[in-house]
């Protein structure tokens, strides 16, 4: 149950005005080396449909404030230091420069957790990754849709492009990328996969194969990688799961599936994730916003263990 009641008026749907109640009572603003940074990036200007997704991040964070620090696991998350930067000046491609050094600034040295926004936003971050990483990067891309469209409606920086922009990049590569959930398919993005043989488990192989059997294989394929990223747009979750997004594909995995493979992902080295395309405006009693929140409840979760066992969780030198 929450652990604490919602205050009335304006911070219902914006930043509480204690900031330490942030994601689950653990953020410390103040803190010089946290473990993990969270940022917001509050655009939604490259969305091909509905916009919302703006809104994401602030509404992401409200609901935070109202789960304790408990995993299903009966874990505490008692040893992590968060550090919530607020949202960031994000907005088209002439934005990106300076996006990408404040993101590389903090990924140097802790685990950056981005907020979308659209998944267009993922374009600068995954540069910062790029230009830090000392080797390649494994890259798990859990989205209904491919994003691979080289161009789409005249913008190589539609929220429908930010894995094909990615690829482009000197530390990523189809070979270490792993797509999940794939449902949505458009010609150019299944003729770039199927051309580069790329892995990938569509939300009907895991409804037939079992997530906990397709976790397995992705960290069989990611384990030997020092730096994986984790990218995950809320609408690779089914729509009854996850209403509150611009495009709710039908036929897609459960809340239940994404926390299973995320659980399994405390065995690989993550060292930074973006959550995208959660839309308040079209969602229905916050249950996406929700299910955000637990998504990174658990990712946290999986941060924890690797510190706790010393583990390298950031791309900087460890500590």
């Amino acid at each position: 149950m929450p652990h604490q009641k919602n205050t009335k008026g304006p911070a219902s749907r914006g930043l509480r005005a204690d900031k330490s109640a942030l994601w689950f009572g653990l953020n410390r603003p103040h803190v010089l080396r946290p473990d993990i940074v969270v940022v917001g990036m509050p655009y939604d200007g490259a969305v091909c449909y509905r916009q919302g997704a703006a809104e994401g991040p602030d509404r992401i964070r409200t609901v935070s404030t109202q789960i304790p620090p408990l995993l299903e696991t009966t874990e505490v998350l008692s040893d992590l230091i968060v550090r919530d930067d607020g949202n960031l000046p994000a907005g088209p491609s002439e934005t990106f420069p300076e996006i990408t050094q404040k993101i590389a600034r903090r990924a140097a040295s802790a685990f950056v957790l981005t907020l979308g926004g659209d998944h267009s936003i993922a374009i600068p971050v995954h540069r910062a990754f790029d230009q830090l990483a000392s080797s390649d990067i494994g890259l798990i891309f859990i989205d209904a849709h491919t994003d691979l469209s080289d161009t789409f409606d005249g913008s190589p920086y539609s929220h429908a492009c930010p894995l094909r922009r990615t690829l482009e990049l000197t530390r990523f590569s189809p070979k270490n990328t792993v797509l999940v959930a794939t449902r949505c398919f458009e010609k150019g993005g299944l003729e770039f996969i199927q051309a580069h043989k790329m892995t990938m488990f569509t939300a009907r192989q895991i409804a037939q194969q079992g997530m906990e059997s397709v976790a397995r294989d992705i960290v069989r394929k990611m384990r030997l990688l020092k730096q994986v990223y984790l990218s995950i747009d809320i609408d690779a979750l089914d729509p009854s799961c996850a209403p509150g997004t611009g495009i709710p594909d039908a036929g897609g995995i459960t809340t239940r599936d994404l926390l299973t493979l995320i659980h399994a992902l405390c065995s690989i080295s993550l060292v930074g994730a973006d959550l995208v395309e959660v839309a308040p405006p079209l969602d229905i009693n916050d249950i996406t916003s929700f299910a955000a929140v637990k998504i990174i409840a658990t990712l946290f979760g999986a941060i924890q263990k690797r510190k706790q066992i010393g583990a390298r969780y950031h791309l900087g030198v460890s500590r």
